[in-house]
């Protein structure tokens, strides 16, 4: 089955700016200091995929709330601190604390607790990594299923809500850095660096690593799980 997001990107890649407006190649790898992540946009502001590589312009980082404030953030520090018990994560507990429905259910039934425990433990020990699995077996959406940011108008990282367990967890067992996908940027700010061919290298926060690029294997599903 083709995978209508990454055909949209791969086709808007190859496209003249004249006709996709301002774009940049999606999946830009860079590395950050997971707190200098400090707010975060609802998941429908900027989607996950849809926006990858946009210059965006309007008051969407403007929406930005601060992330130390989420009642997931909140749930999960609870619990990394001991103030919350494995037995209080409960589905009506993660429902009241914004999780879906259906998500809420599969960890509650799969143990939240035994879930953020290896979690902890993971990325204590091996960081986060920019793919999971062997380079030549993975699955499609281990390799772009990336903790993922925007650039605002000043500058300012806004996390977009992919990869939420990775980047709080790194946030709270201390990690200095991890690697990040930029997903879509602040018109103003890319403006202000009209002509740089690398305009993340400008950025004090980031520190380009490099691309993910869209294999036509995963556009098409061809040996997709």
């Amino acid at each position: 089955m083709i995978d209508r997001n990454l055909l949209r990107l791969k086709l808007r890649d190859a496209l003249p700016s004249s006709i996709t407006g301002p774009t940049f190649p999606p999946f830009p790898i860079c590395r950050t200091d997971p707190g200098a992540i400090e707010t975060y946009l609802e998941y429908a502001v900027l989607t996950k995929y849809r926006c990858a590589g946009r210059v965006k312009d309007g008051p969407w980082d403007l929406r930005a709330k601060p992330l130390a404030e989420s009642p997931k953030y909140r749930l999960l520090r609870g619990y990394y601190e001991g103030e919350i018990d494995a037995d209080e994560l409960t589905r009506e507990r993660l429902r009241e604390c914004g999780y879906p429905e259906r998500e809420a259910e599969f960890y509650a039934d799969y143990g939240y607790g035994a879930y953020l425990d290896e979690l902890f433990d993971s990325i204590r020990k091996r960081g986060v990594e920019t793919s999971r699995g062997d380079p030549g077996t993975e699955r499609t959406a281990d390799r772009y299923d990336q903790v993922a940011v925007n650039v605002g108008r000043d500058g300012a990282l806004v996390f977009n809500s992919c990869g939420f367990h990775r980047l709080v967890t790194a946030r709270l067992v201390g990690l200095e850095t991890i690697p990040v996908r930029i997903n879509a940027v602040h018109e103003r700010w890319w403006r202000a660096r009209r002509g740089s061919s690398t305009p993340f290298d400008d950025h004090p926060e980031l520190a380009r690593v490099g691309r993910l690029s869209i294999r036509w294997r995963d556009v098409l599903g061809v040996g997709r799980d």
